[in-house]
């Protein structure tokens, strides 16, 4: 048995995989610019936790569309 997506789940996992994204590249842009050491380190781990999320979400759509063939 398969679990597949609605439509309006699937679009939900699409905003959130674009709002991880863009989360991630601003906290990375923050940590390539700010000049306070600690603050830098902590956008550097805020960035890595939204490439998490990020990868995790899209490693979800692949398995749905595996799951789809």
């Amino acid at each position: 048995m398969t679990n597949r997506f609605s439509a309006r789940a699937l679009a939900r996992v699409c905003n959130l995989l674009e709002a991880e994204y863009l989360a991630g590249e601003k906290a990375k842009l923050y940590a390539n610019t700010l000049t306070d050491s600690v603050l830098a380190a902590r956008m550097r781990s805020l960035s890595q936790n939204h490439a998490a999320r990020y990868a995790a979400l899209l490693e979800t759509l692949k398995q749905q569309k595996r799951e789809e063939r």
